[in-house]
C-alpha cells in the first residue's frame, strides 16, 4: 500500500458557485467527484481535466469515510447538515495477517464536503479526531482485492459467513453515502475496527510461523467506564470484547475464541468516582429481558456459552464457574489452580478452530464469557489462563513439537508477553489506563490515580466522541430520536431521507393503546412524622392515590414527587439521608400491591437531597418500556447547591417517549423572577443519553413544589378560599399569569383548579399558618402536562388534592389517559414502500444518451441542462460524460422521476434525447435490503409470573483493588427472610409461554443459585435503620437464567 495512496482535491465557491471536492486514488488509478451532497466516479481522463483546475487540500493513507452531522444553532435558528470526509494521514504497521498488511490509524483529518479548509469546523471535530487517532482503530489493506482480510471476523466465522461482522464494523455507518450512489465502497474505504491487534513470529526451525492475538470492541453499546455500563434493552453490553487467539504456521491456520464484557443487567455508577464505587442496580424484572436476548445473541454467535464469574459468590452451580479471584488470591496464590482446573475442562471439550489450505478439519463449538466488575484487570488475567490451555491445544493440532523439541515453551514466552500487551489496550480504551497488574503497587497506584482523573474529568468528552462517530446526524437530533421509536434502527442509518416522511405518515402505521399515568406531588416537610407511628393513620397513601368518589382502578405507571424529603441543612446537602427515601418508597409500592393485588417494579427511586422522584409501573407493562435514563440538576444558591433542584427520568413505552420531571423552585413571596430562572436551568441542563432533552420526549409530566404564590393580601386570599372562589384567585396565581407572559412551562397544560390552596398549614390541622411568618395561602404544589399539539395523547381525568396533615403541605393528585403509539411492522414495511416509490431514486440521478451516438456529444450538454432548468425548474447539481451516457445529478427523488418526462425531447438539430433513471430497480432493491429490519424476534420470558424477587445488593470497589467487588444481599424488614433467591424460572417465569429453544447437554447457561444467607452484620436492628436501598436490586452474580439460550 502507498503511503500516501489518496489525495484530495479542492474548488472553491467562486461567484456563488457551488464547493466541489476531487478525491484520487494513486493505487487504483481512479477518481471521486463529489459537489451539492452528489456523489460519482470518473473515470482518467476525466478526473484528470478536473484535477487541472483544482487545489490540493490534502493526501492520507487510507478513508474511513464520510460522516455526516446535524448542526445546531445555525444562522436560521434551526438545524444543517454537514458531511466531512474522515482521511487517515498517519498509520502505524501493527504486522502481517494472511498476506495482508494491518495497521494501526495514527493521525486523522476532517475536510468539509460543504465548505473550504479555512472555513468554521465543528467544534467537536478535534475530540473526535483525538479518539480516532488514539491508537486504537485498526484497518487492513492488500493490494489484491480478493486476498483483502476483514479483522472483524474470526477465523471460524470467515469460513462460515465470510459477511463482516456488524458488531466490530465501526465505519459502516460511515459507508452509506456512497452506497447511497451505488458506488461500491469497498473500493474507497476501509473496514475499521477498534480494539487491539498483536502480531509476532516465531520461528520454528527454518520455518515461521504467526502468532497473533486480536481483540474485537462491539460498537452496539460503547463508552467510558462510568458513562456506559451494563446491558442495553437490545441485550448489547459495555464493553463487549471478542478476543481471537490465532496461529498461522505452513499451511494450517488455528483459532480460539473467547468473549469478555459487562454484566449483563441494568446498572450503572452515577456520580463523582473516587474510592470505593457504589453501584446502583435496577430491579432483577426490568433486567431480565435484556439480559435474555443478549445470552440469545451468545447463543447464536457462539454455541455453547460458560460464563465465568470473578466476583465473589456463594454459589457453586456446576453450569457457572465461580472464583472471587480477589479473596482466593489473597489467600493463596496457588488457589488459581482450582479455576484452572474448571476452565481447562471446557477448553479441552469445545475444543479449537483448525483448517488446512483453506478446508476446515475442526471447529471451536463454545466459547467462554468472562466477567468482573470492569472487565479489565481480573478478566485480562484469567483471559490469559484460558489462552494458555488453548495454545497447547493449538500446538497439538498443528503438531509443532514435530518440528522443534521445546518450541511450546517459546510460543508460551511470547503469548504471555502478548496477552499483558493486548491487557493494557483493552483498559486503555474503557479505562483510559493501562491494566493494574499487581507487580507494583506503585504502578499501579498511579494508573488507579490517572483513572480517576479520567473517568471524572475527561470521559464526558470522550463518551460524546463515541456516540458522535456512530451515530453521525442522529446524535442531538430530535427528529432522528423520533424516527428511532418507530422504524428499525437499519433503516435510519440506509435511508435518512424517507425519515421526515415516515414520521409525518406515522398514524398510518401505529396504533394506541391507553395507559393510566398517576402523577402525585408532596412537600413532606423534612419527613419529620414519617416514623411517628401515632401518626400513621393520618397520611393514608391510599387516600392520595383514590378519590373518595372514585374507584380503585390499577395505574400502569405511577410517579411521585417527594420534596423536602429531608430538613435541608447543611449536613444533609452535603450528603442527604436515604432513609425516609427508603420508607416512603416501600410504602408506596406496598399501597399499591395492597389496593390493586397487582405486581408493581419500583422503575426508579432518585433522590437529589430534598426531591426524591419514584417511579413505579405495573410488572405487566414492563417489557414494553426502553431506553430508560435519569437525570438530576442542582438550582439551589445558583445550583451551587441541591437544596432545590430537579430529579428526571425518562423512558420510551412502545413507541412513545415520556418524560416524568420533579422539581423544587425557590422559595419566597417576590422570588417569581429566581423560579423561572430554576424552570429554565432544568429545561437548559437536564440532558439524557444521546442528547436527549426534556423538549425531545413526545409527553412530558412536570410535577413539584413549584413555590409560586398568589399575589393578593393573605386576608383577600383567606376569603376567597371560604367562598370557594378559585377561579378569582387563579387570575392572581404567579403561574399562570408567567405562564400567560410565556416566560415558563410554554405549551404546557394544566387541569382546572378546584380545590383550596395546599400551601401552608400548621401541622395535624386544616388551618393555614397561624405562626408568627403567617404566610399567605398558595398553590405551590402543582403537576402540568405537555404532549403533541396535533395528536392530543393526553387526556387528564381528575386533579385533585388530599386530605393528608402530617406536613405543612397537603399533597396534590392528578390521573391521565395516556394513549400510547404501537408500531405494527407490517404497516410500517407497507408505508416505507409507498414512501420510497413517492422519494424516488436515492442517488438522484438520470442518464441521458443521444441515439445512434457512441459518446454523448459535448454540444448537447447545455441544451440539456438548460431545458431541465427552463421546463421543469430543476437545477443541476453535477453531470459528467461517461461514454454515450451524460450523467446528471439531481436535487432530490421527486425531480429525478419528473426529470424522466423529458425523454424524447428534441434538443436541437431534430435530435432527440433519451433519459432513464442510473438505478430504475430502487424500490425492488430497497425492498430486498430492508426486508430484514422489519422482522421482530419474540421473546419467551413471561414477566408475569416473577414472584417474591424484591431484594436489595450493595456492591462495593474493595479497598485494596479498585475493581473488586463485595455483595451483601439484605431482604426488607417487613418481609421474610427466604435462601432463595426465586422459584425455580421454568415453573415461574416460562409458565404459559412458548417454549425456549432446547438446551445444550453441558456447559449451558446456569440455573438460578440460591441467595445466600443474611451475613451476621446484616441481621435486622430494632431501631428500624434496617431498610433496604431501594428500588430493589439484583445481584448480578445470578445469571443467566436457564431458560436462556
Amino acid at each position: 500500500m502507498s503511503l500516501r495512496g489518496y489525495r484530495i482535491y479542492s474548488s472553491p465557491m467562486l461567484n456563488g458557485g457551488p464547493y466541489k471536492v476531487l478525491i484520487e486514488s494513486v493505487n487504483n488509478n481512479s477518481y471521486l467527484f463529489i459537489q451539492n451532497s452528489a456523489i460519482t466516479t470518473l473515470n482518467v481522463n476525466d478526473g484528470n481535466f478536473f484535477k487541472n483546475s483544482f487545489t490540493k487540500i490534502g493526501d492520507g493513507c487510507g478513508l474511513m469515510g464520510i460522516l455526516r452531522m446535524s448542526i445546531k444553532g445555525s444562522q436560521d435558528g434551526g438545524e444543517t447538515d454537514d458531511a466531512y470526509l474522515i482521511v487517515i494521514t498517519e498509520v502505524k504497521s501493527a504486522g502481517k495477517i494472511n498476506e495482508c498488511d494491518v495497521y494501526k490509524i495514527a493521525a486523522v483529518k476532517f475536510l468539509s464536503l460543504n465548505r473550504e479548509p479555512h472555513l468554521t469546523v465543528d467544534e467537536r471535530l478535534p475530540e473526535l479526531a483525538r479518539l480516532l487517532s488514539s491508537g486504537n482503530f485498526y484497518f487492513a489493506y492488500s493490494n489484491n482485492a480478493g486476498n483483502m482480510f476483514d479483522l472483524t471476523l474470526s477465523a471460524q466465522r470467515r469460513h462460515d459467513i465470510p459477511l463482516s461482522d456488524n458488531r466490530f464494523f465501526w465505519n459502516k455507518n460511515l459507508y452509506f453515502p456512497l452506497e447511497r450512489f451505488s458506488i461500491n465502497a469497498d473500493d474507497w474505504f476501509v473496514r475499521c475496527m477498534c480494539g487491539s491487534v498483536i502480531v509476532r513470529t516465531i520461528y520454528v526451525g527454518h520455518r515461521t510461523a504467526k502468532v497473533g492475538i486480536i481483540s474485537r470492541l462491539s460498537c452496539e453499546r460503547v463508552g467510558t467506564r462510568f458513562n456506559v455500563r451494563g446491558a442495553n434493552d437490545d441485550g448489547n453490553v459495555a464493553n463487549f470484547v471478542e478476543t481471537e487467539q490465532f496461529i498461522s504456521f505452513e499451511n494450517q491456520e488455528s483459532s480460539f475464541v473467547q468473549i469478555r464484557g459487562s454484566v449483563p443487567l441494568f446498572w450503572e455508577q452515577p456520580g463523582i468516582q473516587v474510592g470505593s464505587h457504589s453501584i446502583r442496580l435496577r430491579s432483577i424484572e426490568a433486567s431480565l429481558p435484556p439480559l435474555e436476548r443478549h445470552y440469545s445473541q451468545l447463543k447464536k454467535m457462539y454455541n455453547n456459552i460458560a460464563t465465568k464469574i470473578l466476583k465473589a459468590s456463594s454459589h457453586t452451580d456446576k453450569d457457572m464457574i465461580n472464583f472471587d479471584y480477589h479473596t482466593q488470591m489473597k489467600v493463596s496464590k496457588s488457589s488459581i489452580k482450582t479455576l484452572q482446573n474448571k476452565l481447562d475442562a471446557f477448553v479441552e471439550e469445545n475444543g479449537t478452530f483448525l483448517s488446512t489450505d483453506g478446508k476446515v478439519e475442526k471447529q471451536q463449538n463454545g466459547t467462554i464469557r468472562t466477567n468482573c466488575l470492569d472487565c479489565l484487570d481480573r478478566t485480562n488475567c484469567v483471559q490469559t489462563l484460558v489462552g494458555m490451555k488453548a495454545l497447547l491445544l493449538q500446538l497439538q493440532d498443528l503438531q509443532a513439537e514435530k518440528y522443534k523439541t521445546k518450541i511450546t515453551a517459546r510460543f508460551e514466552e511470547t503469548l504471555r508477553d502478548m496477552w499483558q500487551k493486548n491487557g493494557d489496550q483493552c483498559s486503555i480504551i474503557y479505562a483510559g489506563t493501562g491494566a493494574l497488574e499487581g507487580k507494583s503497587k506503585i504502578k499501579d497506584a498511579s494508573r488507579s490515580i490517572a483513572r480517576t482523573f479520567q473517568n471524572n474529568l475527561m470521559d464526558g468528552a470522550k463518551q460524546e466522541s463515541f456516540d458522535l462517530f456512530l451515530l453521525g446526524n442522529g446524535y442531538f437530533d430530535d427528529e432522528f430520536d423520533k424516527a428511532s421509536r418507530l422504524l428499525p434502527s437499519q433503516l435510519m442509518k440506509e435511508c435518512p431521507m424517507a425519515l421526515s416522511e415516515l414520521i409525518a405518515r406515522r398514524e398510518e402505521m401505529v396504533s394506541r393503546e391507553p395507559v393510566t399515568v398517576f402523577c402525585g406531588t408532596w412537600n413532606v416537610n423534612g419527613g419529620k412524622n414519617v416514623n411517628n407511628i401515632a401518626f400513621r393513620h393520618e397520611d393514608s397513601f391510599e387516600e392520595w392515590f383514590y378519590s373518595s368518589s372514585g374507584g380503585r382502578c390499577t395505574y400502569d405507571i405511577v410517579a411521585i414527587g417527594l420534596e423536602e424529603i429531608v430538613d435541608l441543612n447543611a449536613s444533609n446537602m452535603v450528603k442527604a439521608s436515604t432513609t425516609n427515601q427508603r420508607i416512603f418508597c416501600e410504602r408506596i409500592k406496598n399501597t399499591l400491591a395492597e389496593i390493586t393485588q397487582d405486581k408493581y417494579v419500583v422503575l426508579a427511586c432518585e433522590q437529589l437531597v430534598g426531591v426524591c422522584l419514584i417511579l413505579c409501573v405495573r410488572l405487566a407493562l414492563l417489557s414494553r418500556i426502553r431506553d430508560f435514563a435519569i437525570c438530576e440538576v442542582k438550582t439551589g444558591m445558583g445550583g451551587a447547591t441541591g437544596n432545590k433542584g430537579s430529579v428526571a427520568a425518562r423512558l420510551t413505552i412502545d413507541a412513545t417517549s415520556v418524560c416524568f420531571v420533579c422539581s423544587h423552585f425557590a422559595a419566597g413571596q417576590h422570588e417569581i423572577s429566581n423560579r423561572n430562572e430554576d424552570y429554565a436551568s432544568a429545561m437548559r441542563k437536564i440532558r439524557f443519553p444521546l442528547g436527549r432533552t426534556i423538549k425531545s420526549h413526545d409527553v412530558i409530566f412536570w410535577l413539584g413544589d413549584f413555590n409560586y404564590r398568589i399575589s393578593l393580601g393573605r386576608m383577600d386570599i383567606k376569603t376567597a378560599i371560604e367562598q370557594q372562589n378559585y377561579d378569582y384567585l387563579n387570575e392572581h396565581d404567579q403561574l399562570t399569569e408567567q405562564r400567560k407572559a410565556g416566560n415558563v412551562f410554554h405549551g404546557f397544560e394544566e387541569g382546572r383548579i378546584t380545590f383550596a390552596p395546599t400551601y401552608k398549614y400548621d401541622t395535624f390541622s386544616d388551618d393555614y399558618d397561624t405562626s408568627e411568618k403567617c404566610r399567605a395561602p398558595a398553590w405551590t404544589d402543582r403537576i402540568l402536562w405537555k404532549d403533541e399539539p396535533t395528536e392530543k395523547l393526553v387526556k387528564l381525568i381528575e386533579y385533585r388534592r388530599s386530605e393528608l396533615r402530617t406536613s405543612d403541605h397537603r399533597p396534590v393528585a392528578a390521573l391521565y389517559k395516556l394513549d400510547v403509539l404501537n408500531v405494527n411492522l407490517k404497516k410500517c414495511e407497507q408505508v416505507f414502500r409507498d414512501v420510497v416509490a413517492s422519494l424516488g431514486p436515492p442517488d438522484c440521478m438520470i442518464l441521458c444518451s443521444v441515439n445512434g451516438e457512441t459518446v454523448f456529444p459535448p454540444d448537447f450538454v447545455e441544451p440539456v441542462i438548460k431545458k431541465l432548468n427552463e421546463e421543469l425548474d430543476i437545477q443541476c447539481l453535477m453531470h459528467t460524460i461517461e461514454g454515450h451516457f451524460l450523467k446528471i445529478a439531481l436535487p432530490n427523488g421527486p425531480m429525478t422521476l419528473a426529470a424522466l418526462s423529458m425523454d424524447g425531447t428534441d434538443v436541437g438539430n431534430g435530435r432527440k434525447i433519451s433519459v432513464q433513471l442510473r438505478t430504475p430497480d430502487w424500490e425492488e432493491d430497497w425492498a430486498l435490503r430492508m426486508s430484514p429490519a422489519f422482522k421482530r424476534e419474540s421473546s419467551y420470558i413471561n414477566l408475569s409470573n416473577i414472584d417474591n424477587l424484591s431484594f436489595i445488593v450493595n456492591l462495593n470497589v474493595d479497598d485494596d483493588e479498585e475493581d473488586c467487588l463485595s455483595i451483601d444481599s439484605a431482604r426488607s424488614s417487613a418481609m421474610p427472610l427466604s435462601s432463595r433467591l426465586s422459584p425455580k424460572l421454568e415453573d415461574q417465569i416460562l409458565s404459559g409461554s412458548p417454549a425456549p429453544p432446547p438446551l445444550p447437554p453441558s456447559h449451558g447457561p446456569p440455573q438460578l443459585p440460591k441467595v445466600p444467607p443474611r451475613p451476621a452484620s446484616m441481621t435486622p436492628r430494632q431501631n428500624g435503620s434496617d431498610i433496604p436501598v431501594v428500588p430493589p436490586r439484583p445481584s448480578p452474580v445470578h445469571w443467566p437464567p436457564p431458560s436462556l439460550p
